[in-house]
């Protein structure tokens, strides 16, 4: 333990420091806008936290009288009451600001005054003072429960305020929040444990000012939210806050709680190895972040383009298809044989085009979370027969059978029939080009409140290892390769990712080459 001597000169010191920091900090934050909201209230309320951190340089004071430090005691307790209040706007305007409470402003407004007279100018608080050895300490008096309880709805209140805002924030805005959270969660830890767990539970209030000097963390990590447009990553932040923390640990441990120069040596060694190795660790926690943030960056950058290039691609193509279509139909007259074959692969290409861009759409979705689902009740035996009454002519031709074993019971379930009908028929469609003799069946089943569709072929069947790939984006087995060399390989994809986002699964089973597959469609019915 320290001696009182040096616990004395540790102390004023810190909180020299920490005045000196935070109103460093008061004073960036409100020159880079002064006609910010924002940075006006963080302005007030980090004063307020500055010289609540100060009172006990002064009521420790061994020159101070009885009656002063007993003042000031209740005043340093009644600045928390008060700064409460610019804390509580702080959370209402920052980044930006939400939903508006009139009567809730007034309450909050109301109850830190209240709380700021009770503590500062009444004996309900604080009823005296006693004088230990290490500085002085409150007794408490009647109060005591109702003030701590009052500062902790405060906080709570706050929390509340922060994280129901953060669900509705974009990106940057949501690391402005998480910067904001961490120093107050590392100031809400320190204080509960040295300024209410310890007073109220053991009575001891010797160490209450490592609860007062966390505020420099609060204060610090807002400000830079505030003022910063790029923020360092959250994952960063706590690797060097960690890092920092032990080194404060062993610097102390080394030169103020260990006499012998020896040990003090060896443990000066320690740290210095622990703050190169530290370094090392937050140099490589940086260095993955930006790698994290230039792969995050090139994803968006490639799902805006297929987006932007499939909607320019779609137009065109649309017209194409369309005018095939009525040439086909004699809607401009005869149009010869030869002509003919020539239009029909003009047609079925614009098809397949089409089919493509669409896929890339979904994917395009899906990748920037713009997939919608559309839920109603659906009968199950009508989706399978529209699914399979679209492709039946395509299986015909490839003198293929495609059947459905219809239950007794239809199953009328949840889901968006237009994503689910996408399913099957990239289920169906695959099941049709990679089969070259018999043809594929379709059955459903319900266990548990969750209905299962199957579909099953006779054709070219595959390995384990292509069973464990051909959900992935571009992904093909070698069969696909084969029969159907004009796939793209984002069917199954798509397919997977709808499934899940109805909850359910989708999964393939196969015995191997030559013997078939299956594939399970596993919904839930609600």
């Amino acid at each position: 333990m320290l001696s009182p001597s040096i616990y004395s000169s540790i102390d004023r010191i810190s909180v020299f420091l920490i005045m000196i920091s935070g109103f460093w900090l008061a004073f960036w934050v409100y020159s880079a806008d002064r006609k910010a909201k924002i940075n006006r209230i963080f302005f007030g309320f980090t004063l307020l936290l500055v010289l609540w951190t100060s009172f006990p340089l002064f009521f420790n004071s061994p020159t101070i009288s009885k009656n002063l430090a007993l003042w000031l005691i209740k005043l340093a307790y009644g600045t928390t009451a008060l700064w409460l209040i610019p804390f509580y706007f702080f959370a209402v305007h920052f980044p930006r600001e939400g939903k508006r409470y009139p009567l809730l402003d007034k309450i909050v407004v109301l109850a830190g005054i209240i709380l700021f007279a009770i503590s500062s100018f009444t004996n309900l608080h604080v009823k005296d003072i006693e004088i230990r050895e290490w500085g002085n300490g409150p007794i408490f008096g009647p109060a005591k429960i109702f003030y701590f309880g009052l500062v902790f709805f405060f906080c709570l209140l706050v929390m509340w305020i922060l994280s129901k805002k953060y669900s509705k924030l974009q990106k940057e805005e949501k690391a402005k929040i998480q910067y904001v959270l961490i120093g107050f969660f590392i100031f809400i830890f320190f204080n509960v444990i040295f300024n209410v767990l310890f007073p109220l539970g053991l009575g001891e209030l010797r160490y209450y000012p490592l609860g007062n000097y966390s505020a420099i963390f609060l204060i610090g990590f807002t400000a830079y939210a505030i003022v910063k447009k790029e923020l360092f990553g959250i994952k960063v932040v706590l690797t060097a806050l960690l890092v920092g923390l032990i080194s404060i640990l062993l610097f102390l441990d080394a030169f103020f709680l260990t006499q012998d120069i020896a040990l003090q040596t060896i443990k000066g060694i320690i740290l210095i190895v622990f703050l190169f190795f530290g370094f090392l660790l937050i140099r490589a926690t940086q260095e993955e972040v930006r790698r994290k943030e230039e792969a995050e960056s090139l994803l968006k950058a490639k799902t805006e383009f297929l987006s932007i290039a499939s909607h320019q691609l779609r137009t065109p193509l649309t017209a194409i298809l369309g005018y095939s279509s009525m040439l086909k139909e004699g809607d401009y007259g005869v149009i010869p044989e030869k002509a003919g074959k020539a239009l029909n692969q003009i047609y079925d290409s614009s098809q397949r085009m089409i089919k493509l861009v669409n896929d890339f759409l979904s994917v395009s979705r899906m990748e920037t979370g713009k997939t919608v689902l559309k839920i109603k009740e659906t009968s199950m035996n009508e989706l399978i027969n529209q699914v399979i009454s679209d492709l039946e002519l395509r299986a015909k031709e490839r003198n293929l059978y495609v059947k459905y074993d219809r239950p007794a019971t239809d199953h009328i379930i949840g889901i968006d029939p237009g994503k689910i009908k996408e399913v099957l028929s990239n289920l169906i469609d695959n099941a049709i080009h990679y089969t070259e003799k018999g043809g594929i069946t379709v059955s459903t089943k319900e266990n548990n409140a969750r209905t299962t569709i199957l579909v099953s072929d006779t054709g070219a069947g595959m390995t384990t290892e292509e069973i464990d790939k051909i959900f992935e984006s571009f992904s093909r087995g070698s069969a696909g390769n084969e029969l159907n060399t004009q796939g793209s390989g984002l069917g199954l994809y798509i397919a997977k990712k709808f499934v899940e986002l109805h909850n359910g699964k989708i999964w393939a089973v196969s015995e191997g080459k030559d013997k078939g597959s299956i594939f399970y469609v596993e919904l839930p019915n609600k």
